[in-house]
């Protein structure tokens, strides 16, 4: 780990299933996943991807749990809980949330997933602080607060300090005078003139020793105030804040992993054969984001980082008192240019100390165990740590939906450094939005993960499974949030019943996204560690304006520490060409929040960086206007900032556009192409991993970018528009399709070949995604190499055939012309189609199981958990949401949808249709004629049912499983004010027929 301590130190600043590969059964049934128990050297995820790895996920790519455990609980019951994760392809599982269990039973938890190839995270409990440990520890965690008092001039002082009113064990830092310049007040912040400081510390008397390392914890001075104008007489003290081992010292982390050694000894075998992770959330009470303003040796850290003392700023620390998330006002002020450069130092020296002290020396110790550090580096209230620095070490970074408002560029700085350092993990905390308590559908979680891949997110960590019961939970049974945030996952809820086929989707996307190394078009600096929290800021984006990813550009975040890296050079006009590659680097002068004064500022050592960098040949565009400060107090590095910039304003390759709306038409002429080039621009999002001899791309079909519900961010259904839509993507080879709902690999039979570029077109429902690779080497994928392919067609598509042959499809008669790669072009006909097929106004017998609690609501402990499942038998004239059924007004659960249809001999040579089943909520199955369709998109609800009908009577039976909240809302009565969910199948269902003809 010496490396990672240097590393630290220099980066402060200064249908047709021939020619298909699939596992059989693996569409619809509970897939399998790679077996094996979690190996210490194996990847933490992303083996390389093969078709069969595909199909067959490995455990490493599956979704994990946080697992909050009830104050009570069973060995037969964890044992059996965790036995349902891995049946429900889960193989991870965090517990401490909630109750951390003793000791013996973590042990029963790591001996029972050692055995079924489960991950085990722990967090709280000793992985935070001693038993017992409290707030007044002299290595507790630690902020300034203070007592202050207004003087008039010339008027004297004579007593006791001023002190907060607090009951916790106080030690003075330092008393300073301020001449006010401002407003005095106790309820807003007040502006001091600083020139005026005077440090009075030495003058208190009658001093004790009850403070931390003997300090005085109290004191009395004499003063008299300098005539012309008012005085704040400020006195500042360390409090204990949080009853743990201090983020910022070696003493402090010393004493956590005293503890953890002490508690560990048992397991210590257990641990090391799980290889899992210690992980620490980014509440700031869970060790994730420090903000602390105080430690034992913070003063001397701080001068040997910045060669000033602090002490004439502390009042700039302090805080007025606040509630709730919100980021607290500070009790002073010296000016803005000067506190904020006071800030940026002053966050920059608790990031360099927290992650030498903390971070890198417990992911050392670590090793030990076998255990690696996960954690979500960002504040809970206002600017905490530097959020890329952070996540450019971190053996494992996590974000959040809760906290990043669902929005795709708030996700995008942490992946920026798990890119620049060719990581592959990057968890998300998913999705513990408001409301969402048993009301949140697979579909939600598919379109929350989406956001999310969308932003580098490569790990899913479901918010949450919880433990079945406790003493005092109700029905469906114990919870942390049973009535608040989402969601409570497992086999309480009907679609849980579903839950393999999702959490294999996520596996496989995953495996995708993690493969190789990414491949980014744009860099965008940023000043990170005044970092803004998301949702401290109404429908916040870093980059505002659209019209770069609807150009197709992809774009990462780029902080001082990104840019210090050894990789961050110039090749062949890219930096960092080996990945991720960026083709230009922005300085954006407009970047939000504009409130963070900091946004336009750029560090000495990084603007050398940055002018290097342009003459080494890498194109730069400014933004507005380019940097002309330092973020830090330094007398001389704003000019020379400035005097940089000019150097760089004056090189070829740097342009300056008035705007971020710009920026898209000058790459376009400039000759800077995105990897996955639209035809037209739309709201598609790409990301591109490359690895030897195949370029994975990944597409998202974007709806709504904002949340018009943040925090309480559940996806509406109605967001965005289906696409069909061309991309030119760069790379060679063979192009095929891999679909992460039934793991099958597919030919692309229809493209064309250019320059290092292949071109495709691609049909995307709302929110949905498509995966296509290309390859020089088809046998990975379970492919053939083909001779030919198809360039252009009038027909609707090309899809494969039997045996390799290549087949055109379209939804009317006519006759189609085919143009193949080697030249040739074919004429077809299709005769004459059989009208499409509405089942929606037809007659349907719905048999539903009605899920209720077994024993009357309130009932508490294990018989909270049973529940009834009342058969419900309806025959429907026509498709309606279950509120609007009244057998079926308050119900939740599984319902079989069963309608009969007739197919006349029109049908007969039929071999290519379509089922779309309109609107379904939540998870659902098909069925024809007692055969299984092995895909249908969950998000789409529509499949290629060709192969399944028949002439005569058809039978199509459609399993629908909802979510609990509709029972719920009839039962709890914070639940009921929450919105009815239109359960069920409602439609329009329609099967639509396609005529095909073989071309080659």
């Amino acid at each position: 780990m010496a490396s990672e301590k240097t590393f630290v130190a220099s980066m402060s600043r200064r249908g047709f299933m021939g020619g298909v590969v699939a596992v059989a059964g693996a569409g619809l049934a509970a897939p399998a996943f790679a077996s094996g128990q979690q190996a210490a050297s194996a990847p933490l995820l992303g083996a390389r991807l093969t078709f069969r790895t595909f199909a067959t996920p490995p455990r490493a790519d599956a979704p994990w749990v946080r697992w909050p455990l009830a104050p009570a609980v069973t060995d037969a019951e964890l044992e059996t809980e965790l036995t349902e994760m891995a049946r429900a392809g889960i193989f991870g599982a965090e517990i401490g949330q909630g109750t951390f269990p003793p000791i013996a039973q973590v042990a029963t938890i790591l001996r029972k997933a050692n055995e079924l190839g489960i991950t085990i995270s722990l967090s709280h409990g000793p992985v935070a602080a001693p038993e017992g440990f409290t707030v007044d520890d002299e290595n507790a965690r630690k902020s300034v607060v203070h007592g202050a008092v207004k003087l008039a001039g010339g008027t004297s002082f004579s007593g006791v300090l001023p002190a907060p009113s607090t009951e916790n064990r106080l030690t003075l830092i330092a008393v300073i005078a301020y001449r006010i310049t401002g407003t005095w007040s106790t309820t807003a912040t007040t502006t001091l003139d600083l020139d005026s400081a005077t440090d009075l510390t030495g003058k208190v008397t009658d001093r004790d020793t009850r403070g931390v390392q003997g300090g005085t914890s109290s004191g009395r001075l004499t003063w008299t105030a300098p005539t012309g104008g008012d005085w704040a007489l400020i006195a500042v003290y360390g409090v204990g804040t949080i009853a743990q081992p201090d983020l910022l010292t070696v003493a402090g982390r010393r004493v956590l992993t005293q503890v953890m050694d002490q508690e560990f000894a048992p397991i210590k075998s257990l641990l090391r054969k799980n290889a899992g992770d210690l992980f620490y959330d980014s509440h700031t009470g869970d060790r994730g984001s420090p903000n602390d303003t105080w430690s034992n040796t913070l003063a001397a850290d701080f001068r040997k980082a910045n060669g000033y003392s602090l002490v004439p700023y502390l009042p700039a620390l302090t805080t007025l008192p606040t509630s709730g998330f919100g980021a607290a006002l500070p009790g002073f002020t010296f000016g803005a240019t000067i506190t904020a450069k006071f800030t940026n130092d002053f966050a920059q020296t608790r990031t360099d100390v927290w992650l030498r002290t903390q971070v890198l020396a417990l992911q050392e110790w670590a090793k030990k165990y076998n255990q690696k550090i996960r954690l979500q580096p960002y504040g809970q209230n206002g600017p905490a740590v530097d959020s890329i620095q952070a996540a450019a070490v971190l053996d494992k970074v996590e974000t959040e939906t809760l906290w990043f408002g669902d929005v795709v560029d708030n996700y995008l700085p942490e992946a920026s450094a798990v890119h620049m350092t060719g990581r592959t993990w990057y968890s998300i905390e998913a999705s513990a939005v408001l409301q969402g308590a048993y009301a949140m559908t697979w579909q939600d979680q598919v379109v929350h993960m989406n956001k999310a891949y969308a932003g580098g997110v490569t790990k899913l960590v479901s918010h949450i499974y919880p433990y079945a019961d406790s003493s005092t939970s109700v029905w469906p049974g114990f919870s942390l949030f049973p009535d608040s945030f989402g969601n409570s996952w497992g086999p309480r809820s009907p679609h849980w019943k579903d839950a393999a086929r999702y959490n294999a989707y996520f596996a496989r996307t995953q495996q995708v996204l993690a493969q190789g190394t990414a491949q980014r078009d744009v860099a965008v600096y940023m000043q990170n560690y005044v970092y803004p929290q998301p949702y401290l800021y109404e429908n916040l984006q870093y980059w505002s304006d659209a019209g770069l990813e609807r150009s197709g550009y992809t774009r990462d975040y780029l902080n001082p520490t990104l840019l210090a890296l050894p990789n961050a050079i110039v090749t062949n006009g890219r930096l960092a060409e080996k990945g991720p590659g960026y083709k230009v680097l922005i300085l954006d002068g407009q970047q939000l929040p504009t409130s963070a004064a900091s946004r336009s500022a750029m560090d000495v050592a990084t603007a050398r960086r940055v002018l290097a960098l342009a003459k080494a040949g890498l194109p730069v565009v400014v933004v507005g206007s380019a940097p002309a400060s330092s973020p830090g107090i330094d007398a001389d590095a704003d000019a020379t900032v400035q005097k940089l910039m000019k150097q760089l304003l004056a090189q070829r390759g740097v342009h300056v556009v008035a705007r971020q709306s710009e920026v898209p038409a000058l790459l376009t002429k400039l000759g800077i192409r995105p990897d996955a080039q639209p035809a037209e621009a739309g709201p598609v999002l790409t990301v591109h991993r490359k690895d030897n001899g195949a370029d994975f791309y990944w597409f998202y079909n974007q709806g709504s970018v904002i949340s018009p519900k943040t925090p309480a961010n559940t996806y509406d259904p109605a967001t965005g528009s289906p696409v069909s839509a061309t991309f030119t993507l760069a790379g060679r080879g063979t192009p095929l399709r891999l679909n992460p709902w039934d793991g099958s690999v597919t030919p692309i039979e229809r493209y064309t070949t250019g320059k290092g570029t292949v071109t495709v077109s691609l049909d995307l429902a709302p929110e949905d995604t498509a995966i296509v690779v290309l390859t020089t080497d088809p046998s990975r994928f379970g492919q053939k190499s083909r001779a030919l392919h198809v360039v252009s067609t009038t027909a609707d598509a090309v899809v494969p055939g039997k045996d390799g042959a290549i087949v055109i499809a379209a939804a009317a008669a006519g006759s189609y012309s085919t143009t193949l790669s080697n030249g040739r072009v074919v004429h077809s006909k299709i005769g004459a189609l059989p009208r499409a097929i509405d089942l929606t106004g037809t007659t349907w017998t719905l048999n539903a199981e009605d899920w209720q609690p077994a024993s009357a609501y309130g009932t508490t402990g294990p018989a909270a958990t049973k529940t009834t499942k009342k058969a419900v038998s309806v025959r429907l004239a026509a498709l309606k949401p279950w509120p609007q059924i009244p057998e079926l007004t308050d119900a939740s659960g599984i319902g079989v949808y069963t309608s009969t249809f007739q197919l006349d001999a029109t049908w007969k040579a039929v071999q290519s249709a379509t089922l779309s089943l309109g609107s379904v909520t939540d998870s659902f199955t098909v069925t024809i004629n007692g055969r299984t369709v092995d895909f249908v998109n969950q998000l789409s609800a529509s499949a290629e049912i060709g192969s399944h009908l028949k002439q005569g009577a058809n039978t199509l039976e459609v399993t629908v499983s909802t979510t609990l909240i509709n029972r719920l809302r009839t039962l709890n009565k914070t639940q009921g004010t929450w919105p009815v969910q239109a359960n069920g199948l409602v439609g329009p269902v329609t099967i639509t027929p396609r005529g095909t003809a073989t071309v080659a």
